[in-house]
């Protein structure tokens, strides 16, 4: 039986992923001043993770016997494993080349100095991370069989997504939550109490990291698998009343007032799962065809476009640049626009090509 697409995700997914090239296109690794407002602006668009992981672990757990599905693990290390371990590889050979030719000897060490990083958390390149922390999640499924051997009822689920959201943003509140910048660390303020060199403890630095991200999607998974024994998609799809407005606006809200109002973790998961609320709520929305096939092929070549889209946007920005010369002054609005819808769409043509080819897509895409 063919699976049915809530296309709204799919619309949400391909939003986020553009989202993830915006920020992308402000960021500070590009050595220019940056205006005021388009930090400001940029905030916006910090909902593509958050809404990753509330729409992956909430599909997964709408199955609660994946657990002995061979094909399920299958399908984890067609679309998880192997993307990572090529692109890793093609992006540490990149920064290999372009630090050797820029004459950049420290950058290069750095590099080399680091293989836990690169092999473990993404280290290549700044948005590999988020593959091997999706996969400490799916582990997650493991625990569903004891879950259910102990009939663990919607109170028992209320308390776990209680207790693993309390502890989630107590994470993030003392700065002991995951940093990719630099090398990869985790729990940076207890170890900076406890006086400890992390860098000569790798097996530590290991344990820390996937510790962090673990208590980061039991947070979100704990809510997914609530949401499901609660049959969150059929109340939605029921529901004769959706205020989408409202949930966008909510949504954007929650991300950028986090400072004001909410603390860091919790301002996430609100807007992950609102977003993902927001999603199946205008999926019955679509009813032209070729809105729906436009819909449909934002969603498939997403992850392609989230894994390409470095490459194309260190492509596009000279190029963009000796037309529009303003783009080398500073990051601005205007500039991060130009760069993100053009970086999108060359990726999206760039991944759609690649994918209709005879070439084994499945390996760089996942698809």
């Amino acid at each position: 039986m063919k699976k049915t697409k809530l296309l709204g995700i799919e619309l949400i997914r391909g939003l986020a992923t553009y989202a993830v090239i915006l920020v992308h296109s402000g960021d500070q690794a590009w050595g220019l001043p940056i205006d005021p407002t388009a930090i400001e602006f940029r905030l916006f668009f910090y909902f593509a993770v958050p809404f990753f992981l509330a729409a992956a672990f909430y599909f997964l757990t709408a199955k609660p016997d994946v657990v002995y599905d061979a094909k399920f693990w299958q399908s984890k290390v067609d679309r998880i494993l192997i993307p990572y371990a090529v692109w890793s590889t093609i992006f540490f050979i990149f920064r290999v080349i372009i630090f050797s030719l820029a004459h950049k000897p420290e950058r290069l060490q750095l590099l080399f100095q680091d293989p836990l990083s690169i092999i473990f958390f993404g280290g290549a390149s700044y948005h590999l991370y988020f593959l091997p922390l999706l996969l400490t999640g799916t582990l997650l499924v493991l625990f569903m069989p004891l879950l259910a051997r102990w009939r663990i009822n919607t109170l028992g689920l209320v308390s776990i997504a209680v207790v693993s959201t309390i502890l989630y943003t107590l994470l993030e509140v003392s700065g002991n939550g995951f940093q990719l910048k630099d090398l990869s660390s985790a729990f940076g303020s207890l170890i900076t109490n406890f006086k400890i060199d992390i860098e000569q403890y790798p097996l530590l630095r290991f344990i820390a990291i996937e510790t962090a991200w673990a208590i980061r999607c039991l947070a979100y998974f704990s809510i997914a698998m609530l949401l499901n024994k609660l049959h969150f998609t059929q109340k939605i799809s029921n529901s004769k009343t959706t205020v989408i407005v409202a949930l966008a606006v909510l949504s954007v809200l929650s991300n950028t007032l986090e400072k004001q109002f909410l603390p860091g973790g919790l301002s996430e998961l609100i807007l992950g799962f609102l977003l993902l609320y927001f999603g199946i709520s205008i999926s019955s929305y679509f009813s032209n065809n070729q809105v729906v096939n436009l819909v449909s092929s934002i969603g498939s070549y997403s992850f392609g476009i989230y894994l390409i889209h470095p490459f194309v946007l260190y492509a596009v920005k000279p190029i963009l640049s000796k037309i529009i010369p303003q783009l080398t002054e500073s990051v601005s609005i205007f500039s991060m626009l130009m760069l993100s819808v053009s970086c999108f769409v060359i990726s999206w043509a760039i991944v759609a090509y690649l994918t209709k080819t005879k070439l084994k897509t499945n390996y760089l895409f996942g698809v």
